[in-house]
Order: C-alpha cells, then sequence, then structure tokens
C-alpha cells in the first residue's frame, strides 16, 4: 500500500540486478472507483480505494524502467474481496492481480 507507486517501483528496479524479475500480488481497479469509496479510508486501508487500473500500473512500471510487464487479474478474487467490505459490492471495481516485470539485462 502506497500512494506514491512510481517511487516504488522506481526504487524496485534500482535494487534489482540486470535480467532479475519483479512478482507481486496487488489488487487493480477494474473500473473507475466511484467518489466515496475513493474517499473511504477503511477502503484505502485496505488496498481498495488506491488501486490503481491495470493500463495505469503498466505505463508506472515503463517509466520506471521495466520491460516484460505482465498483470494478470484474477477474476476468481471477487468471491474473496466480496467478504473485505460487506454489502459495499468493491468486487464490482477491484480485483487481485499478479504483476510481474523484468529490469532489461543491459544498456545500449
Amino acid at each position: 500500500l502506497s500512494p506514491e507507486k512510481s517511487r516504488v517501483f522506481r526504487e524496485a528496479l534500482r535494487v534489482l540486478k540486470p535480467g532479475g524479475r519483479l512478482a507481486i500480488s496487488d489488487v487493480v481497479a477494474t473500473t473507475q472507483l466511484p467518489d466515496e469509496m475513493k474517499k473511504d479510508l477503511a477502503l484505502y486501508t485496505g488496498c481498495i480505494a488506491g488501486a490503481a487500473s491495470v493500463d495505469e500500473l503498466i505505463d508506472i512500471l515503463r517509466e520506471a524502467g521495466f520491460t516484460d510487464i505482465r498483470i494478470k487479474p484474477k477474476d476468481e478474487s471477487r468471491e474473496f474481496i466480496r467478504d473485505w467490505a460487506p454489502g459495499m459490492r468493491v468486487e464490482d471495481f477491484v480485483v487481485s492481480a499478479t504483476i510481474e516485470a523484468a529490469r532489461p539485462c543491459c544498456c545500449s
């Protein structure tokens, strides 16, 4: 959980050896979250309100210098995400995803 995803991924790239790989699991937005969800502190600390979209994450990772970017949303995660905020239908807006990327092997 970080409001500065760009900074986190730049640091991850910095500490990886050339050819090293990043592999994480995170919550991604599948559609625009309603404003009331974005402002909900409990949803923010629960990694829902601050979720970036797949396209946003790809851009952030690319800007940080990563290559071979793959983001795989897990639709089956909706079942357990529903329990994170009962009655709020957060599963309609976010899913869990695996995020993989590589630090380039060398510079030209």
